[in-house]
């Protein structure tokens, strides 16, 4: 592809971006909101719409400050060009992994050549945890993509000597601050600082403290936190202390991990590119055997940048899996450049495609396992979804070895054949996200209740919170017995009366002096009315869950 003439090369980017759009885009409606994730950011948005109140973020009507408001913004955006759906909830985050693979393919492209760039921006595309993350409603894929436009435009302007670069690089990480907060300034900055230590260029931070840009990051971040401050004096202790350094240093969070947790989910989230993670320490990879000095510095900096963020949240006391995938770039960036390096060489290096097809045929016999052992989902389901997302694995490197080892070898077409392979494999989960809509959202719960209440009916769920429901009815719901991640907002004089007891609740059921629409699950039942009869004018089965109705008199 380096030899191409540049209008086939802009032809060849523009097809792997638009095949790559439709993957993300098509089928973002395909099923309902997520719990709890989805459901949280949707109905926040929605909330923030409804209330034109673009300042103060609420939940379920009760204050949420656990995350500034640039998720809410892009959403509620989304919900006003497209309307109120779960492919509006779910476009800002796709469009934020679009834009973070071209970032990414740009990058690869200004160090390693244009071919090298392609590979890099579809090997991050392409890859599982990025694509996941890339398609559900959450903070995480934002961030992601705002930390990878930072670094991206520091080290253009590191390079090129050019410090108009630091403009876009201060604004992205302002924006990244506004999406999940201080952390977009401490991992550009420790990552910044670490490469200036391994590659002995002092001058450069004198270089990247640069006044204009800090000006444009103070312009676009400081208006949101003044404001938010100054109309809600309690926001200040519980983002920055609460929300950053208690939960990174205690574990108030429950959400605690071992150190080693994030080591085994970084080759699990690059399938099916994990061979080629595993080549990189192959004496012939771009990492251990560089082109020249520039290409060992860009090494350098790429390495820095995925081992700072692993190593950063690895000593936190709150760990998701979700938090890592910043680290798919620089890595994606290596891989892809590596993968040019063997097409132009005309040899796998480090038994990529070998260990790639091992690991292959191992996922899809734990697939084909998992699918046939499973007691939630038919085997009529899950077998061939099984099989479609073994054969998009297998495809590939299969083909990849029998091309490269033909009489007249194209290792070209091999890697055409990985990618295509690829593509197959991650249109596969899409199946499975069908599936989880059906476990772990509320939105058939929520339609059986919108064709089922009354006008004055209140919504109360008992035990848990089930952040869809809001969200879909369009009304204010009860929390029974449980508060969970709303604790904060349901003991603001906003949250009085929202929030009652099962004792309290029960008192109120029984009265009927106000009609509820009660949501809880069939195990809880008995734990909610101890004397096992709840007296209810009505009751509707759904999944795990039963629909109560309170009526004063039957429909």
């Amino acid at each position: 592809m380096n030899d191409l003439p540049v209008k086939k090369k802009i032809l060849i980017f523009f097809a792997a971006f638009a095949a790559i759009s439709f993957l993300y885009l098509i089928p973002l409606g395909s099923h309902g909101l997520l719990e709890p994730d989805e459901g949280r950011y949707a109905e926040i948005s929605r909330e923030m719409l409804e209330s034109r109140d673009f300042v103060t973020p609420r939940l379920n009507y009760v204050k949420y400050f656990e995350k500034p408001a640039m998720l809410y913004w892009m959403n509620a955006a989304s919900f006003y060009i497209f309307g109120e759906n779960e492919a509006a909830a779910r476009f800002a985050p796709a469009l934020c992994a679009l834009l973070g693979a071209l970032a990414s393919s740009l990058l690869g492209t200004f160090i390693f050549g244009a071919r090298a760039g392609l590979f890099a921006g579809m090997t991050a595309a392409l890859s599982i945890l990025y694509f996941v993350i890339g398609t559900i409603d959450s903070t995480d894929m934002p961030l992601a993509f705002f930390l990878t436009l930072a670094l991206s435009s520091f080290y253009a302007g590191h390079v090129k000597s050019d410090r108009r670069w630091y403009l876009l690089f201060y604004a992205a990480m302002a924006f990244g601050l506004l999406t999940k907060g201080l952390v977009a300034l401490v991992l550009p900055g420790a990552i910044i600082f670490w490469y200036v230590v391994f590659t002995r260029k002092w001058g450069l931070i004198r270089e990247v403290l640069y006044v204009p840009g800090i000006l444009v990051f103070l312009l676009i971040s400081a208006p949101w936190f003044y404001l938010v401050c100054r109309e809600n004096p309690d926001f200040f202790h519980f983002f920055f202390i609460r929300e950053h350094f208690l939960r990174y240093a205690t574990k108030i969070a429950d959400r605690y991990e071992p150190f080693w947790y994030f080591i085994p989910i970084v080759p699990i989230g690059l399938i099916p590119w994990t061979g080629f993670l595993f080549a990189l320490f192959s004496k012939k990879s771009v990492v251990r055997a560089p082109m020249d000095q520039g290409a060992k510095d860009a090494c350098i900096f790429l390495l820095t940048w995925f081992a700072v963020i692993l190593i950063f949240y690895s000593f936190s006391n709150s760990k998701l899996i979700p938090y890592i995938v910043p680290c798919t770039t620089p890595l994606a960036i290596l891989i892809g450049a590596d993968i040019d390096r063997m097409v132009r060489r005309r040899e796998w290096h480090g038994a990529a495609v070998l260990s790639s097809a091992g690991i292959a045929l191992l996922f899809s016999a734990a697939l084909a396992a998992y699918a046939l052992t499973q007691h939630e989902i038919p085997n009529a389901d899950a077998f061939p979804m099984a099989c479609k997302l073994a054969a998009g694995l297998l495809l590939g490197p299969m083909c990849a070895m029998w091309l490269s080892r033909k009489k007249k070898p194209s290792f070209g077409k091999a890697a055409a054949a990985l990618f295509i392979s690829a593509f197959i494999f991650i249109a596969g989960l899409w199946d499975i996200y069908g599936i989880m809509g059906q476990f772990r959202s509320s939105r058939a719960i929520s339609e059986v209740i919108i064709n089922e209440k009354r006008k004055d009916d209140t919504i109360a769920v008992y035990g848990e919170v089930l952040h869809g429901i809001p969200f879909y009815t369009k009304q204010r719901v009860m929390l029974i017995d449980y508060m969970g991640e709303l604790e904060f907002g349901a003991r603001q004089s906003e949250g009085a009366g929202w929030f009652p007891s099962a004792g309290e609740f029960r008192a109120e059921w029984y009265n009927r002096q106000k009609e509820f629409v009660l949501v809880v699950k069939k195990d809880r039942l008995s734990s909610l009315f101890p004397n096992g009869d709840a007296h209810e004018t009505k009751k509707i089965e759904t999944g795990k869950h039963f629909i109560l109705f309170n009526r004063r008199q039957l429909q």
